[in-house]
């Protein structure tokens, strides 16, 4: 997988499963304290908008800063882009994989100018559609089924992002489904605990 594919694939994780795994723990919360299905749709909602604009602005602010580092660290070297094309062209008999690899990493700070918006708005939407997966069999089923089908889909999501993730990239499939799981596993029996603590008097 190329650098550029690879960054791809890190925002829609990052963004899909922090919104999956919150909204899980947020809406069993809600299931335990109260039970009551409207809540946890109208919770779940202001927690899916609110923590997308929240994970975009974070990811827009972070990457522009982490290039900001990169070019300053760039200027205090006084490495030009003429420096940069003279050593390519010394290391141009690399397979073209490593030279594109050494490519993006001395020029990262230039030919990525327009990555904190383009980060901020894939971890925003990847942020959304993983919040919707708990919240949506709550449209749709009563409370406690819609609670037991939404741990079920918010697992299999985990495991198969987990699994698709060490496939394009490096290491076992199943370690990395599993290791998802228990993200999303431990984030469901924290919400759902905290809820039923903070249960409300019927």
């Amino acid at each position: 997988m190329s650098s550029h594919n690879a960054r791809h694939l890190q925002d829609v994780i990052l963004g899909g499963q922090d919104g999956l795994v919150n909204v899980l723990g947020l809406s069993l919360g809600v299931v335990g304290a109260t039970a009551d299905p409207s809540l946890v749709i109208v919770s779940g909602a202001a927690a899916m908008f609110a923590e997308s604009i929240s994970m975009g602005a974070v990811a827009y602010t972070s990457t522009k800063a982490a290039l900001a580092c990169e070019k300053k660290r760039a200027l205090e070297a006084d490495l030009t882009r003429s420096d940069i094309e003279k050593i390519l062209s010394k290391i141009s008999p690399l397979p073209s994989k490593k030279l594109a690899l050494v490519r993006s990493k001395l020029l990262s700070h230039e030919e990525e100018a327009s990555a904190p918006f383009s980060k901020a708005l894939k971890v925003c939407v990847s942020t959304m559609i993983g919040s919707f997966i708990p919240l949506f069999p709550y449209f749709l089923l009563p409370v406690w089924q819609a609670a037991i089908a939404s741990i079920l889909l918010s697992m299999l999501v985990l495991f198969f992002t987990g699994a698709l993730k060490a496939k394009w990239t490096i290491g076992d499939w199943k370690s990395s489904g599993f290791e998802m799981l228990a993200v999303g596993t431990l984030a469901a029996i924290a919400g759902y605990i905290i809820g039923v603590l903070l249960r409300v008097p019927v």
